[in-house]
């Protein structure tokens, strides 16, 4: 089968035979056309495609078509949750799921995409909800709004501790910034809701890289949460 993650950023394709994970393609959400939608669909007509999707207008370049299944639609996420259904994201009730099933114990999982999300998961595998924050690319994008400040800066660690120059300023803030952030907030919901150090938090998304250096809490890495949680979906519906 061939999984679909279709975010707000970019669209990931990707085929899973046996757990195994092998990308496809990546498109950028902006620019994508059906066109380059049908051709990839063409091209792989044997398979049947997994779609998790949060942009509806993408969406519907899918819906219609006999190998294609739907998540929210035509697959419902088998997890019992407490979030409005109205407004829940597919992709976090999917990363939730994968969580719960690859992870025993699994807690927390943090999501670093366009947008992070911290969710959490009861002590009985239940959705309970969660936290959405900006995300670190979408946060260094707002620079470019400053007059003085250069229009284009790609994120990179520093190892200053006092930065001298504008990029690496930057850099170091949001390095700093989340990274601090992040360690406050999963120590927080690590008491209230009694988490204990064998308890799982799964970490996933691109970006979370940057930072994961200086977590100063045990978790998880798994950078194909929701691609293998589409396929452990697929295999569920049969």
């Amino acid at each position: 089968m061939i999984a679909v993650d279709i975010g707000n950023t970019c669209l990931h394709f990707a085929r899973i035979r046996e757990g195994r994970v092998k990308k496809i393609a990546n498109l950028a959400t902006a620019s994508v056309t059906q066109e380059a939608i049908r051709n990839i669909i063409k091209k792989n007509s044997r398979d049947v495609f997994v779609v998790c999707s949060v942009v509806p207008g993408i969406t519907r370049f899918f819906s219609g078509r006999k190998n294609v299944l739907i998540v929210g639609k035509d697959i419902k996420v088998p997890i019992k949750s407490f979030y409005d259904k109205k407004q829940v994201g597919q992709d976090r009730l999917v990363g939730a799921y994968a969580a719960k099933k690859i992870f025993p114990g699994a807690r927390l999982v943090l999501d670093f995409g366009t947008a992070i999300t911290l969710d959490i998961i009861s002590k009985k595998g239940y959705y309970q909800g969660g936290i959405i924050l900006p995300g670190i690319g979408s946060t260094l994008k707002t620079f470019s709004n400053c007059a003085l400040l250069p229009r284009h800066i790609d994120f990179s660690i520093t190892r200053k501790l006092i930065p001298q120059n504008t990029r690496d300023s930057i850099n170091c803030g949001l390095e700093e910034g989340f990274a601090f952030m992040i360690n406050g907030l999963v120590k927080k919901y690590k008491k209230k809701l009694n988490i204990k150090p064998k308890d799982n938090i799964v970490v996933t998304g691109g970006e979370g890289s940057f930072i994961m250096p200086k977590f100063n809490f045990v978790y998880t890495y798994e950078p194909f949460l929701v691609i293998k949680g589409l396929w452990l979906l697929s295999e569920s519906a049969g």
